[in-house]
């Protein structure tokens, strides 16, 4: 079941987050590490109204922010529009929830909470080399939109977006 998280939820998340670094960078994405995402990061999530997590009797599987607010350099990105979307940010999944089907649930949620809400898009990104992101998206309907690297050093990021209800 998803449902919103609270603090006294964070915990759990991090003990979450850490087995998905592990198996993340196992398979040969750095996307995350040590120091990303904190539990910072999530609790101004929990104070913003917008962390959800998929929890049922054993505990908490999976944890997805949908945010109202997009990166830094999203006014940058070619989106189909610049106006009202929900990103969807810090997805983790329990590496022993796997293939359940958890990911593709926060997507719909997403994508009902936009419908609700009459915002028409949802938009995400990841790192060039996660590949396993990028299939979850294109799976889920999103849309390439670009690859972007904001400096030398940085790690290329690619952006997805799925339109909801296109304008008229």
């Amino acid at each position: 079941m998803i449902r919103k998280a609270t603090t006294a939820d964070i915990p759990e998340i991090m003990k979450v987050v850490k087995r998905v670094v592990k198996a993340m960078n196992e398979q040969g994405s750095y996307q995350w590490d040590h120091t990303y995402p904190l539990a910072a990061d999530y609790q101004k999530d929990v104070n913003r109204n917008e962390l959800y997590l998929y929890e049922v009797e054993e505990g908490i599987r999976a944890v997805c922010t949908i945010s109202s607010r997009g990166h830094k350099e999203y006014n940058e990105i070619a989106w189909t529009a610049h106006d009202q979307s929900f990103t969807l940010k810090r997805l983790a999944v329990d590496p022993t929830a796997r293939g359940k089907g958890i990911a593709n649930q926060f997507f719909a949620y997403a994508e009902q909470l936009a419908k609700q809400t009459g915002v028409p898009l949802l938009n995400t990104d990841t790192f060039l080399e996660n590949q396993y992101a990028q299939q979850l998206f294109k799976r889920n309907a999103f849309q390439f939109v670009q690859t972007r690297k904001e400096t030398v050093e940085a790690p290329e990021l690619v952006y997805f977006e799925k339109v909801i209800e296109p304008k008229e």
